[in-house]
């Protein structure tokens, strides 16, 4: 057995021992306290790092960073997500670079105790070396992708409570449209709206413009072809609460508003269509 391989067989053998005295160095760091639930965590992670970096030293770099991210994706799923604010994630990562420090001093130790010469001493630290900063780039993609979908879960929501159907009286609803009237909105009405306008025996929409940031070439063409779907079906439209800013925006950009039907109020649309 050379000396490669009687090091990555005490990594297996002691890789428990190993992962517990570096997560209580880590611990023993922070300037917060962590539920043992996280730091038990911790350990088995660690222990799992310490079992792969003996199981595939003979492996390349680039052989080995394709099984590490299969083998952190794992690792990821089977975990448990604790949910930490900016301010104590910050906290928990800054003592790192000593944690990161202490553990490669603790291997470079065993390394020379097994007998690897000076080459495969520096081999064995730029693989940990390679595998730590792995494990920071896969976290920090992972934690992105999951920032992602919650912030289309949020936008979602926020479409869908930025665009609420509301009777007014018999036949009569009234859509106020909050924020910026953007493709995702305008879709969510056309999908989502409209056919509950329809379920609704709705003969008259009004569409209120007041919470609207601003229109444009764009926002206008959404706009008519909100109007033409609900024309085809039945439903007469009134525009609502243009601003003198927005009015004076829809002139300057060369849009006609002139077909469509507008008021200045909600109260003015209601009492010009009485039912």
């Amino acid at each position: 057995m050379n000396p490669i391989e009687r090091f990555s067989l005490y990594l297996s053998n002691n890789a428990e021992a190993i992962s517990k005295e570096i997560v209580d160095y880590n611990v023993k760091k922070l300037e917060i306290e962590l539920p043992a639930e996280i730091i038990e965590q911790s350990v088995k992670t660690n222990i799992g790092f310490l079992t792969f970096l003996g199981e595939t030293l003979n492996l390349s770099n680039e052989d080995v960073a394709e099984k590490f991210i299969e083998w952190h994706r794992q690792q990821t799923a089977n975990q448990k997500n604790y949910q930490f604010n900016f301010e104590e994630i910050s906290k928990i990562l800054k003592p790192y670079a000593q944690t990161r420090l202490q553990l490669i001093e603790m291997l470079t130790k065993v390394t020379m105790r097994e007998g690897l010469s000076t080459e495969e001493v520096v081999y064995v630290n730029n693989r940990i070396s390679y595998l730590l900063d792995l494990s920071i780039t896969e976290s920090m993609i992972d934690r992105e992708r999951l920032a992602n979908e919650k912030n289309k879960i949020n936008q979602k929501i926020i479409t869908e409570l930025s665009s609420p159907v509301v009777p007014l009286q018999n036949g009569m609803a009234i859509l106020p449209l909050i924020g910026e009237f953007d493709f995702d909105r305008s879709d969510h009405i056309m999908n989502h709206v409209i056919p509950k306008i329809s379920e609704l025996k709705i003969k008259h929409l009004i569409i209120d413009f007041s919470g609207i940031a601003t229109i444009d070439a764009e926002v206008a063409s959404r706009i008519f072809n909100v109007n033409k779907v609900l024309r085809l079906i039945g439903i007469k439209t009134m525009l609502t609460g243009i601003r003198p800013d927005l009015a004076i925006n829809v002139i300057n950009a060369g849009i006609d508003f002139s077909k469509l039907n507008t008021y200045g109020t909600v109260q003015q649309a209601i009492l010009s269509n009485p039912q």
